[in-house]
């Protein structure tokens, strides 16, 4: 009997539970928005770490309105996932994504900026539809967590191992 309502309790939580757990889930269309957000972070470190101030500016300029509807379904969802502290786990997510740029600019040394041009070359010529696209190829680190286990690989790969990734890959050299 104890086995019984164990398993009846065990039920219970989870039918409550699980609405409130949709809410925090990355949806599949929120995805690419999220990978939006790594390119563009990613891009940023690259300017200011190889002064490759201009050609942000191009990317920034060419992919504007992409960006900004990026912007507002990324804090979308933070307040969807966390209500009143929506805004301030999305600054939080994007000062950590910043940083882990910075350090994985560090750890390749060298090889990060000679791969600047080409990244900043290859997203300008790519359609804004594609560039959630260009960030998976690429490898940009997108750590963003809350997807109830679908997240890609290389947003859970360590560090160490997408910088591998991106200075063996063909295309970045």
């Amino acid at each position: 009997m104890s086995k019984t309502r164990t398993m009846i309790a065990a039920l219970c939580g989870m039918a409550i539970a699980a609405p409130a757990l949709a809410n925090t889930c990355l949806r599949p269309e929120e995805r690419s928005v999220f990978e939006l957000r790594a390119l563009r972070s990613y891009l940023m470190v690259s300017a200011r770490q190889c002064q490759k101030g201009e050609s942000y500016t191009q990317f920034v300029r060419r992919f504007g309105a992409d960006l900004s509807a990026a912007d507002r379904a990324a804090l979308a969802h933070f307040t969807r996932a966390h209500g009143g502290q929506g805004r301030t786990r999305l600054d939080v997510y994007n000062t950590t994504m910043a940083n882990e740029h910075s350090e994985d600019a560090i750890r390749a040394g060298s090889f990060f900026c000679r791969d600047a041009d080409p990244l900043f070359q290859r997203a300008l010529a790519t359609p804004a539809a594609q560039l959630p696209q260009l960030a998976m190829e690429r490898n940009i680190p997108q750590t963003y967590g809350d997807d109830c286990g679908a997240t890609p690989a290389a947003a859970t790969r360590p560090a160490a191992a997408r910088t591998a990734a991106r200075s063996t890959t063909p295309t970045r050299r």
